[in-house]
């Protein structure tokens, strides 16, 4: 069936790139162009405009595909191809209504030798053809030279790049990164490439380490310059096409990935599944499930002519590949890509290996706290155990940033002042969640019975206080019963004594444990409702505390005095503070808070007198009004960020004369905020109007 052609993109936004969802690093984008948006992360299949094994408009009717990559130097260099090009444009030679781009010979001097073009022929010629998006003639690192050689090569393509965007004139253009196996010049070429004024910057000499299998230095590559380049510039792994590369590509934060193994394969009677490569002549089965051999089987396309089999066993490649993609993406609107890389991980030795050493994260911590601080801390879903679920970034993010929020109340149940280092710690362990249910008749009895005691909450991930038990993802871990078991984490506080207590120890015992460690009993017995009450009191302190960066001293005092607003399930749904203001609500679906505009306001005061860290963002003065209406920040009108912004968490808007108009959930980190030219920075939840 035909496909519409793409609508081009308005003017203005031509070379624009925006985030439409994310996951930490890994973003659902859209890049715009004058022949369509195109949709990232996503395959450029590549097409040798000499040898079209898919025909290119079959590619955009049937395979979905918005962008492929063609060589320039190749079409330069064929006088029926040129002309045609010069003529008729580079899209009506391959009879593609996308987006094309085009590389630029850089690979063909790294397969042949010397090439001979000039930066500014090249990059002439490929304006003349009107391509979409072209390449700079950059140097091929070879990633067997020396550190001085892949110097060179850094300072050659660095000295090519303003001629390029001079000659380029407008036309969006690729900025290579090369550097070789050496992380410093990786990180110098991104730094040096990032201060000229490129669309995209593609990661580039890293075809032989694919050839090879050496994905644990593509992954010290990407991690030494990714977080270097532009929040706005999508990235190109160039040359990297294998599916069961994509996913942790893309959590590294690539948005395009170009191919020809789908034809090359296909060539060497080679399939390509999603764990791997299989040898077509080993097939009896379709192992997967495909269009492409709907109406085959195995045996029948085995006996099909060369040209014929070729044919299809590249759709079938091209397909797969498509495919695995989409399952990407998907992994990202869900929050679920570090699930989905560790599950890739077991499809090759060499690809386990590459991702124990991300998640390990010894290799570049600046990286790894890139990723961290581009992460939503909280998903409003449960999420699965696995061996390296405490490397993973979202876990990182909760833990520490519980860690740097977390104190002890200034009071114990009974209303008595309790020093740091005088408080008796109970650990629960040995229950899943919501312990709230299952472990309330033991909590009650010993917060009703001890004085100076704090209740803890022993997860697979770490240690929790009892006014965090609902807070994501520490209790909706899915995973077997003796995960909940492990008592290895040590609390990282001041305090008196610590005693551990099963969960399904009942009551009893609990008491006994604790009299048995020598903590006091107190005079008289709170009631339940106190005992619920003290909960309550600094479930709601704690958590405005750790999601507003508000000095919990000063959250004591604004919200100790607090009243609710309940459920039928007797969860607190609204909080009004000492004055009656509603000032926020507690988020059931992952234990957070969200605040209203008096909120807002309030934590405002305490910012400008120095007691609260929330996330301060100034917009430009023509914005404003629809701001303050309750209109969405977008990316372009942002003129400051002052504190951390962290995609997820709420933040404050104010004019260009520093004064409050509105709160809401950040969708940026400080970069991309600064960075980004479109899509949404803060989605508003309400204004001052």
């Amino acid at each position: 069936m035909k496909r519409p052609n793409p609508e081009p993109c308005r003017e203005n936004d031509v070379g624009k790139f925006e985030i439409i969802s994310r996951d930490g690093a890994a973003r659902i984008g859209k890049f715009h162009t004058i022949h369509g948006v195109v949709n990232t992360p996503t395959l450029l299949p590549v097409i040798n405009p000499n040898i079209r094994t898919i025909e290119p408009r079959k590619m955009w009717d049937e395979f979905g595909v918005e962008c492929l990559i063609t060589n320039s130097y190749i079409i330069r260099n064929s006088e029926n191809l040129s002309k045609k090009a010069i003529d008729e444009g580079v899209h009506s030679l391959l009879n593609f209504p996308g987006a094309i781009m085009t590389d630029s010979g850089t690979f063909q001097s790294y397969v042949y030798g010397d090439i001979e073009v000039e930066p500014e022929e090249i990059i002439e010629f490929q304006k003349k053809i009107g391509v979409d998006i072209a390449t700079m003639l950059d140097v091929f690192g070879k990633p067997n030279l020396d550190f001085e050689e892949s110097k060179k090569i850094v300072e050659e393509t660095v000295s090519r790049s303003e001629i390029s965007i001079n000659a380029a004139d407008g036309m969006l253009l690729n900025g290579p990164i090369q550097g070789g196996l050496f992380p410093e010049l990786r990180a110098l070429s991104a730094e040096k490439m990032s201060g000229f004024d490129f669309s995209i910057h593609p990661i580039g000499g890293i075809v032989p380490l694919m050839e090879k299998r050496k994905y644990p230095e593509l992954i010290r590559i990407i991690s030494s310059c990714r977080h270097l380049i532009p929040s706005s510039r999508p990235v190109h792994l160039f040359g990297c096409g294998h599916p069961h590369l994509f996913a942790i590509s893309v959590a590294m934060g690539v948005d395009f990935f170009d191919s020809a193994a789908y034809a090359l394969f296909a060539r060497d009677d080679r399939l390509i599944m999603p764990w791997g490569t299989e040898k077509l002549e080993n097939i009896s089965e379709w192992p997967t499930a495909s269009k492409t051999f709907f109406e085959y089987s195995p045996k029948q396309v085995k006996s099909l002519p060369k040209d014929e089999r070729t044919k299809i066993l590249a759709e079938f490649n091209l397909e797969i590949s498509m495919k695995e993609m989409a399952r990407v993406r998907e992994a990202v609107r869900n929050g679920k890509i570090w699930e989905y890389v560790e599950r890739k991980s077991t499809e090759h030795p060499a690809l386990e290996i590459a991702t124990k050493l991300l998640l390990d994260c010894s290799e570049d911590f600046k990286f790894m706290n890139w990723v961290k601080e581009s992460t939503k801390m909280q998903k409003n879903r449960g999420i699965l155990w696995s061996k390296n679920i405490e490397n993973h970034p979202y876990v990182k993010a909760a833990k520490e940033i519980v860690s740097k929020n977390l104190k002890y109340p200034m009071k114990d149940a009974f209303g008595k002042n309790v020093e740091n280092d005088e408080w008796d710690i109970v650990l629960i362990y040995g229950v899943q969640g919501p312990w709230r249910m299952k472990c309330k008749d033991m909590i009650n009895k010993l917060m009703s019975k001890f004085k100076k005691i704090q209740i803890f909450i022993q997860t697979p991930i770490g240690i929790i206080p009892y006014f965090l038990e609902d807070l994501n993802p520490f209790s909706h871990i899915n995973g077997p019963k003796d995960i909940w078991n492990f008592n290895e984490e040590d609390l990282k506080l001041n305090y008196n004594s610590i005693t551990k207590v099963h969960g399904e120890s009942g009551a009893n015992k609990a008491v006994e444990l604790l009299i048995q460690s020598g903590i006091k009993l107190n005079d008289s017995e709170l009631n339940e409702d106190e005992i619920e009450t003290y909960f309550d009191k600094y479930s709601i302190i704690s958590k405005t505390a750790v999601f507003t960066k508000l000095n919990f001293e000063i959250a004591e005092q604004w919200l100790f005095d607090a009243s609710y607003l309940k459920g039928g399930t007797n969860r607190i749904r609204n909080v009004f503070d000492s004055s009656g203001e509603h000032v926020l609500s507690p988020r059931l679906e992952d234990g957070g808070i969200s605040l209203t505009i008096n909120g807002a306001k309030k934590l405002f005061d305490f910012y400008k007198n120095k007691k609260c860290n929330i996330p301060i963002i100034k917009i430009d003065e023509g914005a404003a009004p629809f701001v303050s209406k309750g209109r969405n920040v977008m990316h372009g009108f942002i003129n400051s960020v002052t504190g951390t912004l962290r995609p997820g968490m709420p933040c404050l808007i104010v004019d260009h004369n520093d004064d409050l108009i509105a709160h809401g959930i950040s969708c940026c980190t400080n970069s991309e905020a600064i960075e980004m030219k479109k899509g949404i920075a803060v989605k508003i939840k309400s204004g001052t109007k």
